[in-house]
């Protein structure tokens, strides 16, 4: 086998996506007026619309990138593995705390994580979704890549998707 780069998830939130958007259609409109700004509002967008995590994978070398992209650069951990054993899900509880002067309010909700095991002691998180279908959906596509198969933690006992 040779080496498989893959795209695993966005950097930046979907909220982030929508400033972009409003971004990209502002800077358009602005570069009559200010050429300067219009530039600047355009560069960002380009940098949040193509900035995302990626997974590279050398089977020969037995060696693995775990990185971000930003405009070509990449930067991330690298790792030595003997073997791709499997993907699996995992359900997680998260909280975030909103505070105002007066008052504060704390959202709790589950999410689900797809990771990459090499070993017992080495995995790679890959993608955090609110949604297991959509991780499951990822996670499928990853799976084809590497050819391994995907195993569920997520509802207590072990079962392979």
């Amino acid at each position: 086998m040779k080496t498989i780069d893959f795209k695993t998830s966005n950097y930046f939130s979907e909220t982030i996506f929508i400033i972009g958007v409003i971004f990209s259609l502002t800077g358009i409109f602005v570069l009559f007026a200010n050429i300067i700004i219009g530039l600047g509002l355009l560069f960002s967008s380009v940098v949040i619309f193509t900035t995302h995590y990626r997974l590279s994978i050398d089977y020969e070398k037995k060696v693995f990138h775990d990185y971000l992209w930003i405009l070509g650069m990449k930067s991330g951990e690298k790792g030595n593995f003997e073997e791709v054993e499997y993907l699996f899900i995992k359900k997680n509880r998260v909280s975030q705390t909103m505070s105002v002067k007066v008052a504060s309010a704390t959202v709790r909700k589950e999410v689900y994580d797809g990771y990459l095991r090499f070993s017992e002691t080495e995995k790679i998180h890959l993608l955090t979704k609110d949604n297991k279908k959509n991780v499951v959906k990822k996670l499928r596509e990853i799976s084809s890549m590497l050819k391994v198969r995907i195993i569920d933690y997520s509802e207590g006992e072990p079962k392979e998707i």
